[in-house]
């Protein structure tokens, strides 16, 4: 399978030539910030956004497809494949990478995020958006000569078969865990970002992190908060800007104490994710700018 992804270098090498001739200095600051659309900074900022302010459901249903669908499948597949990025001398290289090429991450991440959204959300507009974003973002990759043809192809296909995928197992399983005692539902939660962390200690330790203090706040947010994301516009941009300074201190703070080995950016991480699920919407509600629906 590798030596035949390979053998597609040589058109993909002339594709990426065709688009680079139309490159200018205007258009390389354009095509670096689309390509900035897919970038864990960007996504530390929409999950809170859906999951305190738009649809608490919706946030929570999109981190777990979104997660083991696109960071840590992606993963698996760069190293099994292990495929170069492109390096025909021809090629201007105008954004540095270090991982394998195929599958694009771009690609396929932003299918799975967005793709996700947009089945949850049922608007033809959003549909619409998503698709003119995912296509801006592959083509940027093959403008800033980081990936081949044959990556993004691949990277949308593999995205698509996680939506598949995803709209099939991900009310099955919702319906059966939420059946489950919460103190079951936090013990599962918590075995599976642990063996995630074990087998991605490096790459991974902050993304294992986050999903550990998330499900385990998840539950107890369940049985003490039960909170709604409604309210008017002005407490929805207050709780949001609250919720960012609190996220970030928590975040801050840790990292100028504790060392940079994998095991303590797994235990940060983790305490971003709690303050993220739990913390941050019981602060709110003593601030009145979230509404409980459980005893807090």
């Amino acid at each position: 399978m590798t030596d035949w992804l390979i053998s597609m270098n040589d058109w993909g090498t002339q594709i990426i030539l065709a688009v680079q001739s139309m490159r200018s200095d205007l258009l390389d600051r354009v095509m670096l910030i689309i390509t900035f659309l897919h970038s864990d900074i960007l996504y530390i900022a929409l999950f809170p956004l859906l999951y305190w302010v738009i649809d608490k459901k919706i946030a929570i249903r999109l981190a777990y497809v979104f997660f083991i669908g696109y960071y840590y499948l992606n993963n698996v597949l760069k190293d099994f494949f292990q495929t170069p990025r492109p390096d025909d001398p021809r090629i201007a290289v105008l954004y540095e990478e270090t991982s394998f090429s195929f599958p694009s991450g771009h690609a396929q991440g932003t299918t799975v995020f967005w793709g996700y959204l947009a089945m949850q959300l049922r608007r033809p507009w959003f549909w619409a958006m998503t698709i003119v974003l995912i296509a801006a973002i592959c083509l940027s990759r093959l403008y800033l000569g980081v990936h081949y043809p044959s990556d993004i192809i691949g990277g949308i296909l593999i995205g698509v078969v996680v939506l598949a995928l995803a709209a099939w197992l991900v009310p099955a399983i919702e319906r059966t865990v939420t059946r489950w005692p919460w103190l079951q539902q936090m013990a599962l939660g918590t075995i599976v970002p642990l063996i995630l962390f074990v087998l991605f200690p490096t790459d991974d330790g902050a993304r294992a992190g986050i999903l550990l203090g998330s499900v385990i706040g998840l539950p107890l947010e369940a049985q003490t908060l039960r909170f709604s994301p409604g309210g008017t516009t002005g407490q929805r941009i207050g709780r949001y800007v609250v919720g960012l300074v609190i996220m970030l201190a928590f975040y801050l703070i840790p990292g100028m104490i504790l060392p940079d080995a994998a095991i303590w950016r797994f235990l940060r991480y983790a305490l971003v994710g709690f303050v993220m699920v739990w913390l941050v919407p019981w602060l709110l509600i003593k601030l009145r700018l979230l509404h409980a629906g459980g005893n807090v």
